[in-house]
């Protein structure tokens, strides 16, 4: 790439890192604020009504530990007065100014919420930066009006003399760069096309997975994402070393592979509905892969539409919190300025409040580790390949996935996510190992698995992910079946299962459940011809095969009885080393450890009033209890006491198990044991 946009900006000198340790100042954060506005052409009054003693005021009331502000949205136009980006023409006053004298007073770092690939005024000015749609996508109707950037145009220069500037002018701490990876695909320009044809050997560039070359044309197009970001990262490192960099979900479950580009932490923001589903899921992929990270919730929802802003409760907000803080990570809330500037003080009073409830647990969350129970793989091989020329959106590829954690939590087992490079240095700290419907593992990988199984592990395969199993499952695949409905027994009732199956004959293992065509229990016979669930003893441990995608249609509706009928095949397994709890299915566990302490923590996901499509916001969240928990530990506990709400819990130890009983549980309260 040229470097003409870089010439707009000085060179800035190297600082030197400090050598305590800690790697950056995301390192020792725990709760931030976020703000943004996405400046337009429209915009009037920019900047107008904020002042240095406004900002001061409401920060004060929350006290973050660091805040990220607007500089450049996906319309492309900075609301700074940028020289070397497209200013907004509405600028009145430069609020990055008043925000960065704010921030220095207070002493917290000032991060930049930074349009990356999704600039649409750049692209409007320089249509020969824009990403490039397929002729197929044309000819389809597909093709919209393109607001990303072709990865291998001078955008990636252009982005980052506006980032230099920011440095340079303003002395930010960090970039939270947006519209990245999730605004990234396949561009047919002719800079990338003849780049691939060059490295590959291919006669051109495919438009669909019916064409030579899709899977490779796939992972070029991944590649240069990393390439983007790995340039402007180490071009802002370079300038200012204490400068961080975050790519926008990327390395999280939309992006599973081995962290390659120099980002600094990880981090993502929830959809602004729903938002307990995906807090969930990405904590528990992203507290596993190496790196601080961090979480954001929306501070508001709306019915559907993303134009009828609603403010969330506050309970709402300290339950998304909760599924974060359990699990050791750093929890930032969104919200948006007026156009004008001014922060909406009562949205920081109900903020401040949220602030209170994330500090009183800090102690307990902040910088734990994995106290392991199950871990569920989750494999780029098989993400990228059902996720086609949308692979970083985070879709129906990580079904599956999605399907199993719930399962397992709902059946109170706490889950670990880790993709396979991660997974096989940890195997052996598991009990429990599920594989779900994922298919395309690398053999190394599942000879891994094997060995985990033969060394005493419970390893737990479904879907077609079986077939490369079959040896240690103890069984000989005879068929696929069409996809279709069909029913498992649980006790004196059945509940349905829809999809994809696989007919197995049992050769050592032995069936635990059948699965057959009529709802009726009183069709069942005792044997069938069709296995839903084997086991197989293997070594000195066991495996579990589930013919059919069980975990992406749980994925799909969350039945009870199918819930069950999964729990049943967990228990099965027998595992040794997992709490088990007594409790409903909404009330989620997860056990954390720091300085020789086990943290167990318990966060309630349920509703007080009803939640549907035109009830998206929870308003308040029911007490839970009784709540029984039993935990094996190898010796007594000094002492065990629930915080922070400090009330008394009855406990007993005896034959290697504590049992407590914990007579409430509001939205998060965390059991420690000494």
């Amino acid at each position: 790439m040229g470097n003409r946009f870089l010439q707009a900006v000085p060179f800035l000198h190297n600082e030197k890192k400090g050598d305590n340790g800690v790697r950056n100042w995301h390192d020792g954060v725990f709760f931030g604020l976020h703000f943004d506005i996405h400046a337009n052409a429209a915009d009037q009054h920019l900047g107008r009504d904020v002042t240095v003693d406004h900002l001061l005021e409401q920060f004060q009331k929350i006290r973050p530990d660091f805040v990220q502000c607007d500089c450049k949205g996906h319309p492309g136009y900075a609301s700074y007065p940028t020289k070397v980006g497209v200013p907004a023409p509405g600028i009145e006053k430069d609020a990055l100014r008043v925000w960065r004298e704010a921030t220095k007073r207070l002493g917290i770092p000032l991060v930049m919420h930074f349009s990356g690939v999704w600039d649409q005024a750049a692209v409007e000015r320089h249509p020969e930066w824009a990403r490039v749609p397929s002729e197929r996508e044309r000819a389809s109707g597909e093709a919209r009006r393109e607001v990303s950037t072709c990865p291998l145009s001078p955008y990636t220069d252009y982005m980052i003399a506006q980032m230099l500037e920011l440095v340079r002018e303003y002395d930010v701490d960090g970039f939270w760069v947006d519209g990245e990876n999730w605004a990234t695909r396949p561009c047919y320009c002719e800079r990338c096309t003849q780049r691939f044809c060059a490295e590959t050997g291919a006669q051109t560039a495919p438009m669909g997975e019916d064409e030579p070359h899709w899977d490779e044309w796939l992972a070029f197009t991944r590649k240069l994402f990393v390439e983007h970001v790995k340039t402007y990262a180490d071009t802002v490192h370079a300038a200012k070393p204490t400068c961080t960099i975050c790519s926008n979900w990327m390395y999280t479950i939309r992006q599973p592979d081995a962290i390659a580009a120099p980002v600094d932490y990880l981090s993502g923001d929830f959809a602004w509905i729903w938002s307990l589903d995906s807090a969930l899921l990405e904590s528990r992929f992203m507290a596993n892969r190496g790196l601080k990270w961090d979480l954001m919730a929306w501070g508001f929802t709306s019915d559907g539409p993303m134009d009828r802003w609603e403010f969330k409760s506050a309970q709402a907000l300290c339950q998304e919190a909760a599924v974060v803080m359990s699990m050791g990570g750093a929890f930032m809330v969104y919200d948006t300025p007026n156009r004008t500037g001014n922060l909406i003080a009562w949205h920081m009073d109900e903020l401040a409040e949220v602030a209170r409830f994330c500090r009183a647990r800090q102690a307990y969350s902040q910088d734990t580790v994995s106290h392991p129970q199950a871990l569920v793989l989750h494999a780029p091989e098989h993400y990228y390949k059902a996720m086609g020329a949308d692979f970083f959106s985070g879709g129906h590829g990580k079904n599956a996935v999605a399907g199993a954690v719930h399962a397992l939590m709902d059946n109170h087992i706490s889950v670990d996510i880790m993709n396979p490079t991660d997974a096989v240095a940890h195997l052996g700290e598991y009990p429990l190992v599920v594989v779900p419907e994922q298919e395309g593992l690398p053999e190394d990988v599942v000879a891994r698995l094997r060995t985990y199984a033969e060394n005493g592990g419970r390893l737990l395969v479904s879907g077609a992910a079986t077939k490369a199993f079959e040896e240690i499952l103890g069984v000989k695949a005879q068929k696929d079946l069409p996809d279709s409905v069909f029913y498992v027994r649980k006790g004196q009732e059945t509940t349905a299962v829809a999809g994809p199956r696989i007919q197995v004959e049992p050769v050592s293992a032995r069936v635990l459940l059948a699965c057959q065509n009529s709802r009726d229990t009183d069709a069942f016979a005792e044997n069938t011809d069709i296995a839903f669930a084997t086991v197989n003893d293997c070594g000195k441990g066991r495996v579990m095969g589930l013919y059919a995608d069980a975990f992406t249609y749980y994925h799909k509706g969350h039945y009870p009885r199918l819930r069950a009928v999964l729990g049943q095949c967990f228990a099965a397994m027998e595992a040794q080393g997992l709490l088990s709890v007594e409790a409903p299915a909404y009330l989620y566990i997860t056990p954390r450890e720091k300085d020789g302490k086990l943290l167990v923590h318990l966060f309630n996901l349920a509703s007080e009033n009803p939640l549907s499509p035109e009830r998206p916001i929870v308003e308040s969240v029911p007490q839970v209890g009784p709540v029984r928990v039993a935990c094996p530990l190898a010796k007594e506990p000094r002492s065990v006491s629930l915080v922070p709400s400090f009330a008394p819990v009855d406990w007993t130890y005896a034959n290697g198990m504590l049992r407590v009983r914990v007579e409430r549980v509001h939205i998060h309260e965390i059991l420690v044991v000494e």
